[in-house]
């Protein structure tokens, strides 16, 4: 029992202890600025997650407005606008000419520190969050990313991230960040012949659901009654070839790559062209086939009548 007790009194003890310093993290971290340059090719952006406690009393126009200006000084900033959320604000801003180059797969983007972040007090706590294709390969300044202090969580989405957390003073000290990229060629190929495959999926798997269909109704033709119920039944192997399609874009880092590699309107056609063909397959198969159907099944019934 007594040491039953002291565990309590212990435990009691440390709680107590480690609640102030959890609260102080989580300050902390509702308190940081969040900045995440996103460079994924044709919509480059930059967004500012700000915690409204630093606005005071400055309204979020104005705020938007103060950023865009030293955005502006440095690069052409296509749009901007902005999201009040229940702890900070969110302000995005369009960067057209983001790239110092973009060529056959090889990339540069440079990103002086004073003008990204200079806007705000050297000792606020910032996160600074590099977005990009998983099939690219980055380096900045020439170097290693945890050289200068940032981390690469894992993601399983299109993007992978570097992210860098320290105060503003420390982000200055590095003066410019010189970005430099490379679309990974052989790994992006295998990808697109994989992605672009789904259409050859896809219209085997119509083309054998549908005489399946077919199939089934010629052989019991009480079958015709239900046949919208039988109809989607048969079409949820198509649409399920329809989302492993779209996931896998977003996974394999496809949907970012091909807004780096190609040119804006190339870029969208390689992205949209096999997800809409493989959506015109599914009904253009099942209308067909419903078409055929019912001639066999007047044919028939014509035969039998004679």
């Amino acid at each position: 029992m007594k040491k039953c007790g002291l565990s309590l009194i212990l435990f009691f003890l440390v709680a107590i202890m480690l609640y102030p310093m959890t609260a102080i993290a989580n300050a902390f971290e509702k308190d940081k600025v969040e900045v995440d340059i996103c460079i994924i090719g044709s919509d480059n952006h930059f967004v500012y997650k700000i915690p409204k406690r630093l606005h005071k009393d400055k309204p979020y126009v104005e705020m938007r407005n103060k950023i865009e200006s030293t955005l502006a000084s440095h690069w052409k900033v296509e749009d901007a606008h902005y999201e009040a959320n229940q702890s900070e604000v969110a302000y995005t801003f369009f960067i057209q000419d983001l790239f110092q180059e973009k060529q056959s797969g090889q990339m540069k983007v440079a990103i002086p520190y004073s003008i990204l972040v200079g806007m705000f007090g050297e000792d606020e706590a910032i996160e600074l969050r590099i977005l990009a294709s998983k099939l690219t390969n980055w380096k900045v300044n020439a170097n290693d990313w945890a050289a200068f202090g940032f981390v690469a969580p894992l993601t399983f989405l299109s993007d992978q991230e570097y992210v860098y957390e320290g105060a503003v003073y420390d982000l200055l000290q590095q003066r410019v960040g010189h970005f430099d990229g490379t679309v990974m060629k052989g790994q992006l190929v295998l990808n697109s012949v994989i992605y672009f495959s789904f259409i050859l999926v896809q219209l085997l798997t119509c083309i054998s659901m549908s005489r399946l269909l077919k199939k089934r109704i010629i052989k019991d033709p009480e079958n015709m009654h239900q046949f919208r119920k039988l109809n989607y039944l048969y079409q949820i192997i198509p649409l399920m070839v329809i989302v492993a399609q779209i996931v896998f874009l977003v996974m394999s880092g496809l949907l970012t790559a091909f807004g780096l590699y190609f040119n804006p309107g190339i870029d969208l056609l390689f992205i949209v062209g096999p997800i809409l063909l493989n959506i015109i397959l599914l009904p253009t198969f099942f209308v067909t086939t419903e078409s055929e159907i019912s001639k066999e099944l007047n044919n028939n019934s014509f035969d039998s009548g004679m």
